[in-house]
């Protein structure tokens, strides 16, 4: 406080005196001024620290900024550097790469030309190609002129087609022995397929037995079943009889006090409707006279109008007429006037009394076709003004019919509702009528269609077992005659063979030859070159 108090007057430019000080504050008559000095030294020295402090924040902000300023920059010139190495360092790879290429290229363009033939090599080279082939032409010539003439020499000797002929005998018969050991495979394969589906059809008819039991057994189970379902229904269908029959008569009882009231009401309705009816009709009545004075007043309204309207169009009409006749008789009185005229000029113009009668009819025509004209254009709006007049009264009938139609369906209706409303209530006297025979027919029909439902549930219950049944005698025939049409296959086989080998045996009668007779199971040796040729041992 005494540091403001002495700022506050050196700002102020007064030092007090040692007679003020003395004076306390709050008796002096300049407090007020002093304590706003104060005030204000004090807001100038805060405002100056608040400056100040500014200052160095902004000093390190300013640091801080460039701290991060000279790190990026310092980053950013390392990286242009590393850069620019880079740059260098691919620079000179391709270089490198370039040189490497430009060799290469030198390189490949000299082996092409060292690689290139001389038009002397290539003579050279097909010289000896073509000596090669001929060469070889030379040598197969040669091996089939030898093959050819070694045939003509082995032809001539009659000790030697005999041996070719008995090695073809010995070829057949090692051929037909391949062929029956390859029959026999095949008898041999055939009779396992045979056991093989006899094993089958047993294995499938031991389940048929085995199926057809189970399905007894479960049919039985299913027959007890249904037994004592049936029983169990009929019991709770006697007991629901007699609840019934309890039901009913104690509702008879009650329908029967119903009925009586119902009556009585019935008879106070019909009462109330007849009052009501009879008041109805009265004002029925009533309306319907109304009704009938105001058709009567509209029908004479209607033909008075009628009646003027037809007078005013003959009236237009007969002035149409009139003033269509002063026109004609006008445009006539014209005609001859144009005509006389047209006389005397062409009298005066025509060179010859011919040519005056031409241009006279030629005249005439057109008068008479501009005429003709006019008149068919006033006939044609005569028609469409009778046209307008005939389709108006037209609208109007048939106006006038809507309204007496509209009228006499408002009745209709009215009168059909009346005769809805009592077909209404007699229709439902009959539906609570055949309600009632409805509840009391239902337990019957019910119990009928549980019957039927079981005897349909028999019936394809021994449908499904003669499918069944059917489906497995379908299968075991389709065995039986696979089964068989395989023997016949492999009898025909069989048969055919020993045919053909009965008629060869037939065929070849004579002397007999040592491998068919004893000899035929003794082996037979030739000599080291022919078994060798031959390949038979």
């Amino acid at each position: 406080l005494k540091a403001t108090s002495a700022l506050g007057a050196a700002v102020g430019g007064a030092r007090p005196t040692k007679a003020m000080a003395a004076i306390p504050m709050h008796l002096r008559a300049d407090r007020a001024i002093l304590k706003r000095q104060q005030q204000e030294a004090v807001h100038e020295g805060l405002m100056a620290a608040h400056f100040d402090r500014f200052k160095v924040e902004q000093k390190s902000q300013w640091e801080n900024r460039m701290d991060g300023v000279i790190r990026s920059n310092k980053v950013k010139s390392k990286a242009a550097a590393l850069e620019a190495q880079h740059k260098a360092n691919l620079q000179a790879r391709r270089q490198k790469l370039a040189a490497k290429l430009h060799a290469e290229q030198r390189a490949f363009e000299q082996e092409m030309v060292d690689r290139e033939e001389t038009p002397q090599q290539r003579m050279e080279k097909l010289a000896a190609r073509a000596y090669d082939l001929k060469k070889r032409r030379e040598d197969e010539r040669k091996a089939i002129v030898q093959e050819k003439l070694y045939q003509q020499w082995r032809a001539g000797i009659d000790d030697l087609r005999t041996m070719d002929s008995k090695i073809v005998e010995l070829r057949c018969i090692a051929e037909r022995d391949y062929q029956l050991d390859e029959k026999a495979a095949v008898v041999a394969e055939e009779r396992a397929h045979d056991e093989f589906y006899d094993r089958l059809w047993h294995e499938g008819y031991l389940a048929k037995i085995e199926r057809e039991e189970r399905e007894k057994e479960l049919k039985h189970e299913r027959g007890e079943q249904q037994k004592a379902t049936l029983a169990i229904q009929l019991k709770m269908k006697d007991e629901k009889a007699r609840e019934e029959k309890t039901q009913e008569e104690i509702e008879a009882e009650e329908l029967k006090k119903q009925w009586k009231e119902h009556e009585e009401q019935e008879k106070q309705a019909a009462i109330r409707s007849r009052i009501q009816a009879k008041e109805e009709r009265k004002k029925a009545d009533e309306y319907m006279v109304i009704a009938q004075q105001a058709r009567a007043e509209e029908d004479r309204l209607e033909r008075e109008f009628d009646k003027n309207y037809v007078a005013g169009v003959l009236d237009r009409e007969r002035k149409l007429a009139e003033k269509e006749l002063a026109e004609k008789a006008s445009a006539k009185k014209k005609a001859v006037e144009f005509t006389e005229a047209l006389k005397k000029e062409m009298a005066r113009n025509a060179e010859s009394e011919e040519h005056l009668i031409r241009l006279q009819h030629e005249e005439s025509e057109r008068q008479w076709q501009k005429r003709y004209v006019q008149w068919e254009k006033e006939e044609i709006a005569r028609r469409n003004l009778m046209e307008e007049v005939y389709n108006d009264r037209a609208e109007q009938v048939r106006m006038k019919q809507d309204l007496r139609d509209q009228v006499k369906s408002d009745i209709d209706r009215e009168r059909e509702a009346q005769e809805a409303e009592v077909r209404r209530l007699e229709a439902l006297e009959q539906e609570r009528l055949a309600m009632e025979a409805i509840l009391r027919k239902h337990h019957q029909e019910e119990l009928f269609r549980q019957m039927d439902a079981r005897q349909d549930q028999l019936l394809r219950e021994q449908e499904q077992h003669a499918e069944e049944q059917r489906k497995a005698a379908e299968a075991e025939d389709k065995i039986r005659r696979a089964v068989e049409a395989e023997k016949q296959k492999a009898e025909a086989i069989m048969r055919s063979v020993a045919e053909k080998r009965a008629a060869k045996l037939a065929a070849s009668s004579g002397p007999v030859a040592p491998w068919d007779g004893s000899a035929a199971s003794l082996p037979i040796r030739l000599p080291g070159a022919l078994a060798d040729d031959t390949g038979i041992a």
